[in-house]
């Protein structure tokens, strides 16, 4: 994006920002008595883009006094952050206003916010007229939850309120908001608006912050974090080495073809703080389609860079996104996608059947795919990728790997953790979130790995 975030994405007809009291002692204690403390849940939706927002969300209540709690019948406040990529999204969302409808009615929730990319497209006039809402915002203009809930608000492009977690062992850092493209399928310029790019110094500033008050593990984040450019010509690749220094563990999502350069992909291979990961969407193998996505590529082209990725980083994981049933795709074409998920051996795929969103491109196309077909077309893409992982992963089996601990263990006793080459494993440990453990890897499926009991304490 090339001018400031603005506000105003919430329609024509913004609710009235309104204060929030504290919620009543359950207890039916009279004046004089202490109230119990206001309470907020916030609910996520969509990419991480979003989990990221409602990190900052969640920093405004609590440093408004709210306590957070874990549903909406406890909660005054209850703000759903959310995604308008596809309509089984919206769909969701739509159920949830349905209950928080009931809630209010019975008094049991007090103030409901609707936040993300719902909140900047049009629809959210329409829920409005149908739903209790009482404050609409886009991606734009979240900051201005501060002023709804009494904290001073500020209309800067990157806030204090954009950066990341203090204290957190994993946090995403903001390097870019937005989209220069225009794909046919998307409605992210839409509800995103155009790239913004955040200065190197200021990125590193706070990866050196966060890394001070214990952060590990940082994820630079953007919609098309690539596209990254400094002000003084510097690609997205000089800002991954300074970060690459400054922290002890290393990722970026989620990347564009077009702007993956092969320094970048060398880097990874080289710099031992990067995890050896690249998640790289493709959409589709064919280029009739590409070309009706206006996605700016060829499959070759794409192809090639994966090749790049395999000999400089030979031990690490490619994953991709695949779109199945976009207005127009034929056989032909999805058997040119079914050989470019063969010939990459993708890791890991998000595949999804094409869903039409209003204000796109594609949405305007005649030449719809039957939803039958789209599904069969969807199962064999999933079954391809799950083959090629499980294959993958099984050559992973007998090998010691120092694996990351992303989350603590659960019911079972496993914890949640990633090795450097970044496969996703189970391991048994009750180490801390943020911590390593070295182990054996003892089974495999085709979305993670097993590891037996580690061979030493944590460090």
């Amino acid at each position: 994006m090339s001018s400031p975030i603005t506000s105003g994405e919430s329609g024509n007809n913004p609710p009235v920002v309104i204060s929030l009291g504290k919620k009543p002692s359950s207890s039916g204690a009279q004046p004089g008595v202490a109230d119990a403390p206001k309470t907020a849940f916030i609910k996520t939706f969509g990419c991480q883009m979003n989990v990221h927002d409602s990190d900052r969300m969640r920093r405004m209540v609590r440093d408004a006094g709210y306590a957070e709690v874990q549903s909406y019948e406890e909660a005054d406040l209850v703000v759903l952050n959310t995604c308008y990529v596809r309509e089984n999204a919206v769909d969701r969302v739509k159920g949830h206003l349905g209950e928080l409808n009931r809630l209010k009615r019975e008094g049991r929730v007090k103030k409901v916010a609707l936040t993300g990319c719902i909140g900047a497209a049009s629809e959210a006039n329409e829920l409005q007229k149908t739903y209790s809402i009482d404050l609409i915002l886009g991606t734009h203009n979240t900051y201005e939850l501060a002023k709804f809930i009494g904290l001073p608000g500020t209309e800067e492009t990157f806030t204090p309120e954009l950066k990341g977690v203090e204290g957190s062992h994993s946090t995403f850092v903001t390097i870019m908001t937005g989209c220069n493209y225009q794909c046919s399928y998307c409605v992210v310029p839409s509800v995103r608006g155009r790239m913004v790019c955040r200065p190197l110094e200021n990125v590193v500033d706070e990866v050196r912050r966060l890394v001070r008050s214990g952060t590990r593990y940082v994820t630079l984040l953007g919609q098309t974090v690539d596209a990254w450019r400094g002000a003084d010509g510097r690609r997205f690749c000089d800002l991954l080495e300074r970060i690459s220094e400054e922290a002890p563990r290393v990722w970026f999502t989620t990347s564009h073809p077009s702007n993956m350069e092969d320094r970048t992909l060398r880097l990874i291979g080289e710099r031992a703080t990067l995890v050896k990961k690249l998640h790289l969407p493709v959409q589709s193998g064919s280029d009739r389609m590409l070309k009706a996505m206006h996605r700016g590529y060829k499959a070759d082209r794409y192809q090639r860079k994966i090749e790049v990725f395999r000999e400089m980083v030979p031990d690490g994981t490619l994953s991709t996104d695949l779109i199945v049933g976009h207005p127009g795709e034929t056989e032909e074409d999805h058997e040119e996608t079914l050989k470019l998920v063969e010939d990459c051996a993708f890791d890991s795929a998000y595949v999804f059947k094409y869903s039409p969103r209003r204000g796109t491109e594609a949405a305007e196309l005649p030449e719809t795919v039957p939803e039958g077909v789209a599904q069969r077309r969807f199962v064999e893409i999933l079954r391809t990728v799950e083959k090629n992982a499980f294959r993958q992963n099984q050559s992973k089996v007998g090998g010691v790997e120092e694996i990351y601990i992303r989350h603590a263990h659960t019911g079972d006793g496993r914890a949640v953790g990633e090795t450097w080459s970044g496969h996703a494993v189970h391991v048994p440990t009750t180490a801390a979130a943020g911590s390593y453990v070295t182990a054996k890897i003892e089974s495999a499926g085709p979305h993670v790995l097993y590891a037996g009991e580690p061979s030493g304490p944590p460090r």
